[in-house]
């Protein structure tokens, strides 16, 4: 059977392309034809596909009533076709047809059938007992396998924050959903589609990248997640503390003051064996795709460094008053930008992707097009 209603929700699909591509070529067959047999080629061919469902035995849990509100739907498109045909409504009888049919399969087949569904804590909403200034990194098992309720009827998501629900509090994670993944970090630490990492990358990143020189340090990590599922614990236990456990997993935060969002560091892996100078960072206005901060270089020969703590995608931007920067990342994981000796001012990085940009143009053209378009056949009909 073809997708219907119930994938049709699914936005990023290109299941949705199939249902237009066939409404398109049937308004065409019914403008270039419209004195065919269609209703009766279309009644002939709901009547074999059900013989052949009920042959093959192919028709699953929701062939019935749906064949058979098929049948009737086709039967009474026949029967306008041959005995409605001086109608006036009958042009409209098809779009009629085409609307009861999907609502049919809304109806009859659960939308939600090929996605699982989670039990939710509505203490997803608080940041409790987790901390907003604090990036965090999570450690889950698979997500489909693990907390459907299915698997765990209880509430969860409080402590483990699967996915991107961590976005309804207001809490920043490295790790989420992501269809097409994240392009720095999920392939570095191995991430899949609903943000958990591999248990054996997971395993290296917590036992060897989460000291003070650590990966994690340099990234901005300052809290780790581990769900109750995850034998594993971050190192070394000095730096580290336990903060809060429960069914669900356990918190461990950074001891010490949170890492700031943006950071001025002397040296850094990439570029290797190059020594930066310290400059004064002030006044940081962190968002979503935007950073605006304060910063004062210190004359001389050395450039200073600045480390974002955010997760690094192609697009990003950097301008200091009317001077453009060059933005780099360390590893595909976390921009960085080099700020010329002796300049002071207000520094902002943005997250603006050319295709995004491209995109956007041509949607606002093609807006523009269909409605000229539709003005232009208004003012043709009159």
């Amino acid at each position: 059977m073809l997708p219907t209603a119930g994938l049709f929700r699914w936005s990023f699909r290109w299941l949705p392309f199939v249902h237009l591509v066939l409404a398109i070529c049937a308004a065409e067959v019914l403008q270039v034809r419209p004195l065919s047999a269609t209703a009766a080629t279309t009644f002939a061919l709901v009547v074999l596909t059900g013989i052949t469902m009920s042959i093959l035995r192919t028709g699953g849990s929701y062939a019935f009533p749906l064949t058979w509100i098929f049948f009737g739907l086709a039967a009474v498109w026949c029967f306008s076709e041959f005995f409605l045909c001086d109608s006036k409504f009958q042009k409209w009888t098809p779009v009629g047809i085409t609307f009861l049919a999907l609502l049919a399969t809304y109806l009859y087949i659960p939308p939600n059938g090929g996605v699982p569904k989670y039990n939710l804590s509505q203490e997803l909403l608080k940041p409790l007992p987790l901390d907003q200034s604090r990036l965090y990194l999570s450690i889950y098992p698979w997500a489909e396998l693990t907390y459907p309720v299915a698997n765990r009827p209880q509430p969860i998501g409080q402590i483990v924050r699967p996915g991107s629900t961590s976005m309804w509090a207001g809490l920043p994670f490295i790790n989420g959903y992501s269809p097409i993944r994240a392009a720095g970090v999920a392939r570095d630490f191995a991430a899949t589609i609903h943000g958990e990492i591999n248990p054996a990358m997971a395993d290296y990143l917590l036992t060897y990248q989460a000291g003070t020189n650590g990966e994690l340090a340099l990234l901005g990590v300052y809290g780790i997640v581990v769900a109750r599922e995850m034998e594993i614990a971050p190192q070394p236990a000095s730096e580290w503390q336990l903060v809060v456990s429960t069914n669900e997993g356990r918190v461990f935060h950074r001891r010490g003051m949170p890492f700031a969002r943006v950071r001025s560091v002397p040296s850094i892996n990439s570029p290797p064996n190059e020594q930066f100078v310290s400059e004064t960072i002030s006044r940081i206005n962190d968002s979503r795709n935007r950073v605006e901060v304060d910063v004062d270089v210190p004359n001389g020969d050395r450039s200073a460094l600045l480390t974002f703590s955010r997760p690094y995608f192609r697009g990003y931007q950097a301008r200091l008053g009317n001077r453009k920067l060059a933005v780099t990342s360390y590893r595909g994981l976390f921009p960085i930008v080099e700020v010329p000796a002796g300049v002071r001012g207000r520094l902002i990085l943005t997250y603006r992707p050319g295709w995004l940009m491209y995109g956007t143009s041509a949607a606002i053209a093609c807006a523009l097009a269909i409605l000229f378009s539709f003005f232009a056949a208004i003012c043709r009909h009159k």
